[in-house]
């Protein structure tokens, strides 16, 4: 995973707990109802699904739709979100799923289409929904009322600094005050290639930015991220056949008090069996 995912796969998740009403409209439903924002733990991956729509169709049944949303080129997308797919429809047969991948820039764009031949002949192929911010219309966007499309609008056609500075007043005047200053961040994210970041700050001003909870996701998830690094390194060093799976699972594990509690077991520890239970007690907590 790149950097400029680490810097954009938090804002959006974010902006789909604040608004995912706003989104539907970019999933092709835009007559559904949002039931729930659901994160979902796929087992022995260890990976969550952060941003699983529990819909209502107009009439009445329920369904799930899963967003990927994809800001750096990755060739196994599409069969990921297959991947998402599948598991849910085993958890919840009786339920409808559907996804959609939401590429952010052309640069990140691997198609629509899960296609395999073998000697030439086509084995299996499926295509997936997609959606491409770059061909949507950004004064569109910014003209629907919707605030995380207002939010998202720097990254489609027709984006420019004035209408960021239109994008936040449109915040600054709608968005529920709990709101606004994580909205104004994710705004700032994505404004960044329109806007010097100074410019932007002095534009919805600094308290508001430093009032967004956003900052202190992104400084406790790299925190966590380097505590995470720090122990299990120590772990394979001295403790080489500790399973592969605790190994893995240890992203769960994201309070930075036991994370250094690990470290320092792990520095210590008579045997692999000390680690082990530590481990999976930590493992089992988070």
């Amino acid at each position: 995973m790149t950097e400029r995912s680490t810097q954009t796969d938090i804002p959006l998740k974010r902006l789909t707990a604040l608004r995912a009403a706003d989104l539907l409209p970019l999933l092709g439903a835009p007559n559904a109802s949002l039931v729930a924002v659901e994160t979902l733990e796929l087992p022995a991956s260890g990976r969550r699904l952060d941003s699983a729509l529990r819909l209502r169709s107009p009439s009445g049944q329920e369904y799930l739709h899963v967003i990927e949303w994809q800001g750096y080129h990755d060739s196994a997308v599409l069969w990921r979100l297959t991947g998402y797919l599948a598991w849910l429809g085993q958890r919840e047969p009786e339920l409808g799923v559907i996804g959609t991948v939401i590429y952010l820039t052309p640069a990140d764009d691997v198609g629509d289409e899960v296609a395999r031949p073998i000697n030439g002949v086509a084995s299996l192929g499926w295509r997936l929904p997609c959606v491409r911010m770059w061909e949507l219309e950004a004064e569109a966007a910014l003209a629907s009322g919707a605030l995380g499309l207002a939010v998202l609008s720097p990254l489609m056609r027709g984006a420019s600094e004035e209408l960021v500075r239109q994008a936040a007043a449109v915040v600054l005047a709608q968005a529920p005050l709990p709101q606004q200053a994580d909205l104004l961040s994710i705004l700032g994210v994505f404004a960044e290639p329109l806007i010097a970041p100074e410019v932007f700050e002095q534009m919805v001003g600094k308290e508001r930015l430093m009032a967004s909870d956003l900052l202190s996701y992104l400084m406790k998830e790299k925190l966590a991220e380097a505590l995470q690094d720090a122990a299990r390194d120590v772990i394979v060093v001295r403790f080489p056949n500790t399973p592969a799976m605790l190994l893995h699972n240890l992203h769960t594990v994201t309070d930075p008090g036991q994370l250094k509690a690990l470290h320092s077991a792990a520095l210590t520890a008579p045997d692999q069996a000390a680690v082990e239970r530590l481990l999976a007690e930590l493992v089992s907590e988070g």
